[in-house]
């Protein structure tokens, strides 16, 4: 499974800088920026500290829904609470789902909004998942680059090697999975603004890699049921 971390409208060039080191630090290299304003900028390779090889790969993207056009599972990071139809995931727990996903996931993005603002309610709901840091106190905040560390830190299992490929790896299942879902929720004129929609995928996206093959069956024979009635 790829680990990318992607910074939405990150606004201080020492912090796009950071984040490069940090999770050059921990063993990843893909980093994705969304409309970063005056990129590229020298003040970010001042704190790279050897890391300027991620800058210089750096995806850069428009917005948050192209910086995701390939992505199988995504996870927004959050310091405030939107709204009761969501889940809250601690950072801790992610190594944990992500570890059930292994055979079902390809690429999963871990993405991280502005300095000021976080992310938009429309960006946290282009994501699947929604995790926080627990803090002792709303302030002081995390600056953005402490964030991606500690989520660099946790997920740092997942930049090693591994000696054995998961056989249905490049599949991406978890977004097959999903697809079908949303195309049977249209043909049953599902509303996508009722408060289970969201649910619904949301918990779709938390299955491991047995429930993701055993659902996937299912809403392939249920489409097909319903494109032939």
């Amino acid at each position: 499974m790829e680990i990318i971390f992607i910074l939405v409208q990150p606004a201080v060039p020492e912090n796009i800088g950071a984040a490069a080191r940090a999770i050059k630090t921990m063993g990843f290299g893909n980093l994705r920026l969304v409309s970063p304003p005056g990129y590229p900028q020298e003040k970010m390779y001042h704190v790279a500290h050897g890391s300027r090889e991620v800058l210089e790969h750096a995806g850069l993207y428009p917005s948050l829904q192209d910086a995701l056009h390939d992505i199988d599972l995504s996870i927004a990071c959050s310091a405030k609470k939107r709204s009761v139809r969501y889940d809250y995931h601690h950072a801790a727990s992610l190594p944990a789902i992500l570890e059930r996903k292994a055979a079902s996931v390809k690429k999963a993005a871990i993405v991280f909004g502005r300095e000021e603002s976080g992310l938009s309610n429309e960006e946290v709901a282009l994501c699947d998942l929604i995790s926080f840091i627990p803090m002792k106190g709303r302030y002081p905040s995390l600056n953005l680059s402490h964030a991606v560390m500690l989520y660099a830190y946790l997920l740092s299992p997942f930049a090693a090697p591994r000696t054995k490929k998961p056989k249905d790896a490049k599949k991406g299942k978890v977004k097959q999975m999903t697809l079908l879902a949303g195309k049977s929720m249209e043909i049953i004129r599902f509303r996508k603004d009722s408060n289970i929609y969201r649910r619904v995928f949301e918990r779709l996206s938390l299955l491991g890699d047995d429930d993701v093959n055993l659902v996937l069956s299912f809403l392939d024979k249920l489409q097909k049921t319903l494109d032939g009635r």
